[in-house]
């Protein structure tokens, strides 16, 4: 009974802590202080924005620009007008939305003069256009009223360099304004070629915490800024380098492409009003733009104001800690991390020897190797019982998401349930302990070889794990502590990982989370009950049950009214 109790507050305070960090921060009033960002203060331009669908080409986007325009002038921006044609990829887009045609994009580019004209620029970018039959109070009438606000609470006396505003056009058909601003050479507007670092807010949903998950190349520097000056961080290098592996792009895409240094922010929660005509300003998270804004308002007076921008430096490994503060190290640092990890694994293993045997050890590694096919299986197979074995329409898996983590969550505890059926009873705790180590240590060196970026995802939370082997070979007693503080730890920190995976790729491979499963039983395997096959197969049974259920309800479930009344995208 008290292994019992052990695990459920454990896995209860994890939840507790995942959930809690994984709230944005509560809206400031439009009352708050001049030089902090104001969520309330902001809503007021969203509102103006978001009154209606505002597609490129549009009498409702040309009113939008007029009003934009009219805001810088009154912040003290000097504000013109670019134009860039549409390509044809873009006009068929329109004409798959049922948009009147349009043949140019007008974005609009805004200065305010610092202390030294010549020194490089510091540029903010949100776009205003929104697709067909969406408000677009999330994307991007957010950023765009969130880069306005920024622009408010930073004195011009307090400038030390100019401050560029660029808000584009068209970038929901394809980045036509980023695409002409930073066009190479002089194809591209002459002002892009002064800018020497960027700020790009953007959202895809309509809630959540917003995320820092892009950067330029040599990011060294600007992460340093970042952690210095972001009070309420959210990122992780593991982001920012699968980005890049992914056929995604956003308007700083270009500005990238070009070697301008910078940071990408956006929410993704509430990934329902993606595109949705429900996209409304009272649908907003008022939470959501304060993160948002209040990260950007950080980085970009830090940027305006120093006396010398960051300059390029080797990209580090780098993430929040569950928002309190940001971490960063240089990639061969990760070695060090191993290094210590493996000596702490060998310390407990030495200091236990008498408690475990190789073949014991070779069938805990085993054991893991279960629950990461396990969990692969089932994952997969609740996904396509959920519908993905047959064409599905995107924005309509979107809004099922919420219930899609949750079976996801309950198909993973299936996997290592599995996983514990299997374990004879004559395989001593540290038989499993050891071997799960063992195979947690091999995943580590492998994400550090492959990916030096991600490989704090293993090597972060199996450290955890490490020095509760090792406090527990020498004090049991004190041993269940760290254990219990490693799985609080660990499983929250994998936890948060897992939903930022989730919301940013969408449903179609949840697989990918049984990587997972190893680590997960490594840091639960302590706390576990010994439980018999039967009953550790029924409680699998259990969590299938109830995650086929909620794929049923997804399946059958007619499409949500928040699906854009476009041809279905797969």
């Amino acid at each position: 009974m008290t292994r019992w109790l052990t695990l459920a507050m454990a896995l209860a305070i994890a939840a507790m802590l995942g959930f809690t960090t994984a709230q944005p921060p509560a809206p400031l009033p439009a009352t708050a202080a001049a030089d902090a960002f104001s969520a309330g203060r902001a809503m007021v331009d969203v509102r103006a924005i978001a009154r209606a669908p505002h597609v490129v080409g549009s009498a409702e986007n040309t009113r939008v620009r007029l009003y934009l325009a009219d805001r810088l002038r009154a912040l003290g921006f000097s504000v013109r007008e670019i134009t860039t044609p549409l390509p044809d990829r873009a006009r068929k887009r329109l004409k798959t939305w049922g948009s009147a045609d349009a043949a140019v994009a007008t974005s609009l580019v805004a200065l305010r003069p610092g202390r030294d004209p010549a020194a490089p620029a510091v540029a903010m970018m949100a776009h205003f256009d929104s697709v067909e039959t969406s408000p677009g109070a999330a994307d991007d009438a957010a950023g765009v009223a969130a880069t306005l606000e920024i622009a408010r609470g930073i004195p011009q006396a307090g400038q030390a360099r100019d401050l560029v505003i660029l808000l584009t056009d068209a970038e929901e058909v394809g980045l036509v304004g980023a695409n002409g601003f930073f066009a190479p050479g002089t194809a591209g507007d002459p002002l892009a070629g002064r800018i020497g670092a960027l700020v790009n807010m953007e959202t895809r949903g309509g809630a959540g915490r917003a995320f820092m998950f892009e950067t330029g190349t040599g990011n060294g520097a600007m992460i340093d800024l970042y952690r210095a000056h972001v009070a309420d961080p959210s990122t992780t290098s593991m982001a920012v380098k699968l980005y890049e592996l992914l056929p995604n792009s956003t308007d700083f895409t270009p500005a990238k492409q070009r070697g301008i240094a910078g940071f990408n922010f956006a929410f993704t929660g509430g990934a329902a009003l993606y595109h949705s005509p429900l996209a409304t300003a009272d649908a907003l998270d008022q939470g959501s733009l304060q993160h948002l804004g209040g990260q950007g308002l950080d980085v970009t007076r830090a940027l305006v104001t120093a006396s010398a921008l960051p300059v390029a430096a080797p990209d580090v490994v780098f993430g929040d800690v569950f928002g309190a503060f940001t971490f960063a190290y240089p990639a061969g640092f990760g070695w060090v991390l191993i290094a210590v990890t493996a000596g702490l694994i060998a310390f407990a293993a030495r200091a236990r020897r008498s408690d475990w045997r190789w073949p014991g050890v070779g069938g805990g590694v085993l054991d893991g190797v279960v629950a990461m096919i396990g969990a692969g299986v089932l994952l997969y197979g609740g996904n396509l019982l959920s519908g993905a074995d047959g064409a599905t329409n995107y924005y309509d898996r979107l809004a099922a998401l919420p219930r899609l983590e949750a079976q996801a969550l309950l198909l993973f505890g299936a996997g290592l349930a599995l996983a514990l059926a299997l374990v004879p009873k004559r395989r001593s705790e540290w038989d499993g302990w050891v071997g799960l180590a063992l195979l947690s240590l091999v995943y580590a060196v492998g994400a550090q070889l492959a990916l030096p970026a991600a490989g704090a995802i293993f090597t972060l939370p199996l450290l955890l794990a490490a020095l509760a082997m090792a406090v527990t070979a020498r004090n049991p007693r004190a041993g269940v502590v760290v254990s219990v503080a490693a799985a609080v730890l660990g499983l929250a920190w994998l936890g948060g990982l897992a939903h930022a995976i989730l919301l940013g790729i969408g449903a179609p491979t949840p697989s990918v989370l049984a990587a997972f499963a190893p680590l997960a039983m490594l840091l639960l395997w302590p706390l576990l009950p010994r439980l018999s096959g039967r009953k550790a197969l029924l409680a699998m049974l259990v969590l299938v049950l109830a995650a086929g259920g909620i794929a049923l309800w997804v399946r059958l479930d007619p499409v949500a009214a928040s699906v854009p009344p476009w041809p279905p995208r797969g």
